[in-house]
C-alpha cells in the first residue's frame, strides 16, 4: 500500500493598492523572514475568514487604513513555493479611506508598475508581476 502525503495549501492574500498610477509595494519587516524585501502588501489567511475579510484585516494590520469593497477587484491566483505550498490572492484596490501608515515599521514605495523588476522583490511575485506590467498595466509604447 501507497502512503500519499496531503499538502497543505496556505491561502495568502495580496493587495495591488494604486494611487494614480501608481502602485504600493512594501518592504518585509525585520522580524519576518525575507526581512527588506519588497511585496505587495498582505498576508496569510486564517481558517475562518473569507479572502476578502482576510485582506481588509492584514491591510488595516500593515497600513491603518480600511479598505472600499466597492472598488476591490480580484485579479489573479498563482502557487508559489515548491516546499510548502502557497497559494496567492492578488486584489486591486483603488479607493480606500484614512492615510497610509507604515504600521510594521516596513519601508514603502509608490512605484510605476513597468519599473516593478528595478526593485528587489519575492521572487513568489514574478509571474503575477509579469501578469501586472503585461495585462493590468501594460507600458505605453
Amino acid at each position: 500500500m501507497q502512503i500519499i502525503e496531503a499538502k497543505h495549501i496556505v491561502n495568502v492574500v495580496a493587495c495591488v493598492l494604486k494611487k494614480k498610477e501608481k502602485i504600493l509595494i512594501t518592504s518585509r519587516p525585520l522580524d519576518k523572514s525575507f526581512s527588506g524585501i519588497y511585496e505587495f502588501p498582505g498576508g496569510k489567511v486564517e481558517e475562518t475568514e473569507y479572502f476578502i475579510e482576510a485582506l481588509a484585516r492584514e491591510i488595516y494590520e500593515e497600513l491603518g487604513v480600511c479598505l472600499n469593497f466597492n472598488k476591490t477587484y480580484y485579479l489573479k491566483s498563482s502557487m508559489a513555493l515548491k516546499k510548502n505550498k502557497i497559494k496567492l490572492h492578488f486584489f486591486l484596490c483603488l479607493s480606500w479611506t484614512g492615510q497610509i501608515i507604515s504600521r510594521e515599521k516596513q519601508s514603502m514605495q509608490w512605484v510605476i508598475p513597468s519599473e516593478l523588476k528595478k526593485y528587489n522583490l519575492l521572487e513568489s511575485n514574478e509571474k503575477f508581476i509579469n501578469f501586472l506590467t503585461g495585462c493590468i498595466f501594460p507600458t505605453a509604447n
